[in-house]
This record gives C-alpha cells, sequence and structure tokens, in this order.
C-alpha cells in the first residue's frame, strides 16, 4: 500500500509520449498548394507544377522567338519557318509568303525554358507535376514584316544574262537554279517568284536568266520593225507567225518573251494566238531607250517630238510613261529632260537621297516620290521617309511643298 508521498512520486514520474508524423516532399506541397487554394477560394489544386533544374542546366544551345497568333498559325500549318541571310547581312525569317525582319530583345525578366510544362488552366487535379528547367534565358527574337530584299536578286540574275546562243557556255558559271536563288535572297519563294516576272525572267534549261538589256533592246526593236514591215496592229500581233519570221534573226523564246513583256494576250485561234501590245510599256521602252543613249540632259520639246516619231502609228507619248525613268527640269530655260532609272539608285535610304540631291537641289512631292516608292515596306510611308531625310519648304508660288536636303551639323 503506497502512501500519499508515493503516490505523489508516481505521479511525477508519469511520461506523456506524442505521435511523430513524417510527410514526404510531395505531400508537403499538396498541403501547401491546398492552402493556397482555399485561401484564394478554389477547390482542388489547377494543374500544379513544380519546378526544379536539370541536371544539364545552363547549356544554352536554344534561341527564344517571339511570334504573333497569325504567326503561329502558319507555323503549325507550314510545320516550319526558313531565316536567311549570309555573313554581314541581317537575318530575315520568310514563311513561303511573307518576310519578317528579326531583332535581338532582352528583358530583365528571367525566362525559364522547361520542355514539358503544361499550359492547360481549366483541369482541376490533386497531382502535382515536376517539371525540369534546362535553361534561363534574357534574349529572345521579335519579328517585324518587312520589305523583301530582291535587290540582291537583280544584281545576281545580271552577271549570267542571256545575250545570245553564241555567247552561251555549258559551264554552270553564275547561273543560279531556283533553289540557288532561294539560298542567296532574303525573300519568301512567292515574293521571289513574283520578283523573277517583274524582271521579265525565263527560266533557261533549268537556270533562272533575265535577257540582256542591249539584246533584249535589239529585239523588241526587230518585233516593231516587223510590224511595220508586214503592216500589223500592234492591237493584234502575231505571236507564232512573229517567233517564226524572227528565228533566223533571234531565238523564238526571245520573241515570244519580249511579245509577253511588254504587251498581253489578247486572243486565240486553233493556229495562232494574238498579243495587244501595251502602249504604256512600249512607250516607256522607245522613251527610255533614248534617253539613256545620252549621259546629258535632252531639251524637253525636242525630246518629246523625237520620242513621238519613234512611236507605232496610233501610240502617243506622255511623259507619266516615264515614271521612275526620267527627270523633267521645269525650273531651267528651256525645260529639260534626263535619264535617271529607280532600279540605279541605291537600296540604302540615306545613299538614295544623297544621290537625289545631288542630281537636283529642289524636289517637288510629285518628282520625288517614283524615287522612293521601292524603299516603303510594310507598316511605313513615304511621308515618314521624307520627314526624317529631308527638309521641306513650301513654294510660295505654287503653295507646293518643295523638299530639300537636311542641313549637317
Amino acid at each position: 500500500m503506497l502512501g500519499e508521498g508515493a503516490m505523489e512520486t508516481a505521479e511525477e514520474s508519469t511520461v506523456s509520449v506524442e505521435t511523430e508524423v513524417v510527410m514526404s516532399e510531395e505531400d508537403v506541397l499538396r498541403e501547401a498548394v491546398k492552402l493556397r487554394s482555399e485561401e484564394a477560394g478554389v477547390e482542388g489544386a489547377r494543374n500544379t507544377q513544380v519546378l526544379y533544374f536539370d541536371e544539364e542546366y545552363g547549356s544554352n544551345d536554344v534561341r527564344l522567338i517571339e511570334l504573333s497568333p497569325d504567326l503561329l498559325k502558319i507555323l503549325k500549318e507550314e510545320k516550319s519557318f526558313v531565316l536567311r541571310g549570309e555573313a554581314g547581312e541581317e537575318a530575315v525569317l520568310c514563311t513561303s509568303d511573307k518576310t519578317y525582319s528579326v531583332r535581338e530583345c532582352t528583358t530583365s525578366n528571367s525566362l525559364l525554358l522547361t520542355p514539358d510544362l503544361s499550359t492547360d488552366t481549366a483541369s482541376v487535379s490533386d497531382v502535382i507535376n515536376t517539371r525540369r528547367v534546362t535553361s534561363t534565358n534574357f534574349v529572345y527574337y521579335e519579328l517585324k514584316l518587312c520589305r523583301a530584299k530582291l535587290d540582291k536578286m537583280r544584281e545576281i540574275l545580271n552577271s549570267s544574262a542571256y545575250s545570245g546562243e553564241e555567247n552561251e557556255v555549258s559551264e554552270k558559271g553564275n547561273k543560279l537554279t531556283m533553289e540557288d536563288l532561294l539560298g542567296n535572297i532574303q525573300a519568301s519563294e512567292e515574293e521571289l517568284k513574283s520578283g523573277l516576272d517583274e524582271l521579265g525572267a525565263i527560266e533557261l534549261n533549268g537556270y533562272w536568266r533575265v535577257i540582256d538589256h542591249d539584246y533584249k533592246t535589239s529585239a523588241v526593236s526587230r518585233i516593231l520593225s516587223l510590224l511595220e514591215e508586214m503592216s500589223w496592229s500592234w492591237e493584234k500581233v502575231p505571236l507564232i507567225e512573229s517567233c517564226h519570221t524572227l528565228a533566223q534573226l533571234q531565238p523564238r523564246f526571245v520573241t515570244e518573251l519580249c511579245l509577253r513583256l511588254y504587251g498581253n494576250q489578247d486572243a486565240e485561234t486553233e493556229e495562232e494566238v494574238f498579243i495587244r501590245l501595251s502602249e504604256e510599256k512600249i512607250c516607256r521602252f522607245y522613251g527610255q531607250y533614248i534617253l539613256s543613249s545620252s549621259a546629258g540632259k535632252f531639251n524637253l520639246n525636242e525630246f518629246l517630238e523625237v520620242w513621238q516619231d519613234s512611236l507605232p502609228d496610233g501610240m502617243t507619248a506622255d511623259l507619266t510613261h516615264l515614271r521612275g525613268v526620267a527627270l523633267v527640269n521645269k525650273s531651267s530655260k528651256p525645260h529639260t529632260i534626263s535619264y535617271l532609272a529607280v532600279t540605279d539608285l541605291p537600296v540604302q535610304p540615306a545613299r538614295r537621297f544623297a544621290y537625289l540631291f545631288t542630281r537636283q537641289e529642289k524636289w517637288s512631292h510629285s518628282d520625288i516620290i517614283p524615287y522612293l516608292e521601292d524603299l516603303i515596306g510594310p507598316g511605313q510611308t513615304v511621308n515618314a521617309l521624307l520627314l526624317k531625310h529631308c527638309r521641306s519648304t513650301t513654294d510660295p508660288a505654287t503653295k507646293q511643298k518643295i523638299y530639300n536636303a537636311k542641313s549637317r551639323g
């Protein structure tokens, strides 16, 4: 029997034992997510993903490109884009029909690259997924729709221009296939083909060629002389007969190409195809030919007379036909006209303006526009280009804007 003192001793020796609960890392995460969900008033975890840094973290051989919804849709449809550009050129990205400039951008935010990250925000699940982070990026590339860079193509094709069978060689030389052009020109395939059409290029034996300028001038002159000799109307030129008649002087494909370049198919029978020549294109052809024959200036009235006399009957010369190839100076006495082709000018805007102001100190809006339109890309305007590179004043007599070079300083 224990006394009172013994009972106190027994009570004092009684030990309270608590059960220790060990939670896994996943359980801790789940509880944390649950707590956050309860605080936010959301039932269940919404597609919770935990990021961890991969063993190979730090290898940064992946480049990030920001895509608009439209470009993302195109990528999904076409499956691929093409980056084009040689050393020393700014890269462009091409789809099947458009060209985009590529600009490097930096951000102060960390862009974590996680290959398996899910963006499904609708699903509700208690499962916690772990996702590996392979690299952290602070640089990405931004795309902006731009003008296809076709200027280089003209130079490349002119180096292998066709100038007659007697000058042809069997070796490839500078001649290029479509694949070669796509590898050298910063343009989409559709834009490149459109550029080839504008240049009047033709595929010969698998290579894309243009006709040499002087050779083409002679070929067109023979066609127009044939019209006069045969008393054919320029409004209805028989293509097949023309090719046959001139076959001893130039290849049939050259005659056909020239007729189609300077006219449009008008009618067709079982035996013949008829071409209606373009008045504007033929007038431009003769006017450009006369102007380019001299490096100097022509008296405007004398030129107009010679130009009109050179045209087929029924065609009327008009200065609008020489837009972008002739510079008219009505401030001089007498008025003059000289050869200035936009295709011969520098392609860089600053150099283009510098050259234009060496040819003429002051320009009206209507005179300078034809020499700037080829520089305008998507989202750009001629007026913005003028504002950047010119100083404008108002002619007190005509109230029209006059542009001259900005003062240096």
